[in-house]
């Protein structure tokens, strides 16, 4: 999927097709009226049988020479009107920074537009994403206002009218005006992007080293927003008195501010001493100020703190840096302060990545897979075979019932991203039912296993649980080798689907585990699996230095023989006693399973294969440490040992135990 989130083809909400209406009304000389989401109280209230002194007027009749957009679309164009929706109009303000998805949002807006060239029908489209596509909603250009004022979100521009026909566009895929009253801001970013949606709690997120998380935020978030991230953050309010309620540093607690920049300032008119400066001249390293600026949706009421508008931290810029930055002391509600104190104030960043997953361009690109599945219990009992609802880890007996994916991680150095979005099953009803609460983890398993796994292994990441329509999962520097990564419900048998989309800067593949174990088929008479063994190869010690080697050029490695199977540990170097910790599963009929292992001198010509050892295992339902003896490849005799080799044996006579 590509920037915006394209999976499959957009559809029409309610079955509306805007160009069959439009030339509908084209033919009947009408101004569009969508009976869908009427002008009327159906549309703006949970409960339609409020008295209001509400009209619907259409742009025409609200101002002189309406349009869609007056000179384009600018961070502060958008006002929030008297509907606690904060959320949405921080997202309108955020998506203004990509021109590409705002043309998808508001598609050909230039056929859309007043035009003497064509005759206005009163009829608008919007796009907005949705469970993996985008979906087309239509509306008409009634718009709720009072003594002919709007009531909602505006423009600043009294004759632009995008702002106000997209929030009525969103309100119908909400079911009426009033559900958009306190959302979450990541839906509405995900909505008008289709990106990868993540809320930081910044105080968590300090609990760390405090500078080194504060500049390592400050990194992810601007390397995130040069990259056409939407970005928003917010004060959290812990009761309902403190919503709105301004601080004496200017800012709005349980409201949203959108980020328009993100940016190392040059100080370079600083007040340093002569050797600083020259040091400077010749080194090109001057002092810089992380900064961020915010734009309120009220359009009023900003930072007041340092580096606030007019405040004297800016006479340490060059004029001409100021003009770049675009500098003003206007009461517009947008503002610029500084990392450190927006860190301590804002508790909340909501941010939508949005990768490049194009071969055509020159900026960083991501591979990607995606899935749709589903939480269900199919009418099973809870931790059976087929039961797929497992709840997550607290629910230890049955966490491992939830749908799998086997994921081959190939380089050490590595970024991958993680979304899980449910369903929406209130899309364009007013009764709005609550989400379940859903996230991931991702686990380490056998460096070769084909099947699902029956009990949890070493953790390698966790999502936080959410009841958000999406969670995110960001995980760096995984070792290579091979993963599960199981999207869960925190409780079990709660049941819904999902979308699963992953990104990660090498390529990879997520595949969806089915099956618990090798089916019939693969063994002699038709007789299936009736065991499993689990080895982990811990370590060796080798007391005959290779030929041509020196301490720091050892390498080594095991090869495991059993039947026709054969599996290879990781390479470890630089002492006679490497150390693997490598796990690998073997799926039997017999209940007695011999092993051949090798170890190998990894070298610049062909490897060396320098001693072998025998195993056997018996299925007794235990784990056990065993330290075999080491022989040349051409000896049979462990008195003529070379050296040991330390195993971890786990042998049961169940298939689906492990």
């Amino acid at each position: 999927m590509a920037e915006g989130g394209r999976i499959g083809s957009s559809k029409y909400f309610g079955g509306q097709n805007y160009h069959k209406l439009r030339k509908d009304c084209e033919k009947k000389k009408a101004l569009f009226v969508d009976t869908l989401f009427p002008p009327t109280n159906y549309s703006l209230f949970l409960e339609e049988g409020r008295h209001t002194d509400i009209e619907w007027k259409r742009p025409a009749e609200i101002a002189d020479d309406p349009h869609l957009f007056v000179e384009g679309a600018q961070p502060n164009d958008v006002t929030q009107g008297i509907l606690g929706n904060c959320w949405f109009v921080s997202a309108c303000s955020a998506l203004t920074h990509n021109q590409k998805l705002l043309e998808k949002v508001i598609p050909a807006p230039d056929e859309q537009e007043w035009s003497s060239r064509r005759r206005y029908a009163g009829i608008f489209r919007f796009c907005f994403w949705r469970f993996g596509r985008w979906i087309e909603v239509v509306i008409d250009d009634l718009l709720p206002t009072r003594d002919g004022k709007l009531l909602f979100a505006r423009s600043k521009t009294t004759n632009e009218f995008w702002s106000a026909l997209l929030e009525k566009a969103f309100a119908k895929l909400y079911g009426c005006y009033e559900n958009l009253v306190g959302g979450r801001l990541s839906d509405a970013l995900q909505d008008v992007s289709g990106g990868v949606a993540e809320t930081i709690n910044t105080r968590k997120y300090m609990e760390r080293d405090a500078a080194a998380a504060s500049t390592t935020l400050f990194d992810h978030v601007k390397t995130s927003f040069d990259l056409g991230a939407l970005i928003v953050a917010a004060i959290a309010a812990k009761t309902k008195e403190e919503i709105e309620m301004s601080l004496d540093c200017g800012l709005v607690k349980g409201h949203a501010y959108a980020v328009t920049a993100v940016r190392f300032i040059e100080l370079s008119k600083q007040k340093e001493s002569i050797g600083a400066k020259i040091g400077a001249f010749f080194t090109g390293h001057y002092d810089r100020e992380m900064l961020i600026r915010l734009q309120n949706p009220w359009g009023e009421k900003e930072w007041n703190g340092p580096w606030s508008d007019g405040s004297k931290e800016w006479e340490l810029v060059s004029e001409a840096h100021k003009r770049e930055l675009g500098i003003t002391v206007d009461e517009d509600g947008e503002f610029w302060m500084p990392w450190n104190s927006f860190v301590e104030q804002f508790t909340d960043i909501s941010l939508c990545q949005l990768f490049n997953t194009s071969h055509f361009s020159h900026s960083k690109r991501f591979h990607e897979d995606v899935h749709f599945g589903e939480w269900t219990t199919n009418g099973s009992k809870s931790g059976a075979p087929n039961d797929l609802a497992g709840g997550c880890l607290n629910f230890t007996a049955t966490c491992c019932s939830n749908p799998q994916f086997l994921l081959e991680v190939t380089t050490p150095q590595n970024e991958m991203y993680f979304s899980l979005t449910q369903k929406e099953i209130n899309e364009g009803l007013k009764r709005r039912e609550p989400h379940i609460s859903i996230g991931m983890h991702l686990m380490r398993v056998e460096r070769n296993r084909k099947y699902r796994v029956h009990q949890p292994m070493e953790g390698a990441a966790t999502s936080d649980y959410s009841n958000s329509r999406s969670v995110c999962l960001t995980v760096r520097d995984l070792a290579p080798g091979r993963y599960i990564l199981m999207p869960t419900t925190f409780a079990p048998r709660e049941q819904t689907t999902f979308l699963l989309r992953g990104y990660a800067d090498f390529h990879f593949k997520l595949t969806p585990l089915t099956k618990h174990a090798p089916p019939a088929g693969l063994f002699s008479c038709g007789t299936s699996t009736t065991s499993v063994t689990r080895l982990q190869i811990r370590k060796a010690e080798y007391h005959r230095r290779p030929n041509d080697s020196l301490d720091n050029g050892l390498k080594f490695y095991c090869i495991i023989h059993s039947d026709k199977e054969k599996c290879q540990t990781t390479v470890k170097g630089g002492s006679m006693t490497p150390e693997w910790n490598d796990l690998f599963l073997f799926h039997r009929k017999d209940r007695r399973q011999r092993y051949s292992i090798e170890l190998w001198h990894e070298r610049f010509g062909p490897d060396t294969l320098i001693a072998r050892s025998e195993l056997v295992a018996l299925m007794d339902n235990e784990c056990k440490e065993v330290s075999l003896p080491l022989v040349p490849p051409k000896c049979k005799s462990a008195a003529e040992s070379v050296g040991t080799i330390s195993i971890q044996m786990c042998a049961y006579d169940d298939p689906y135990y492990i």
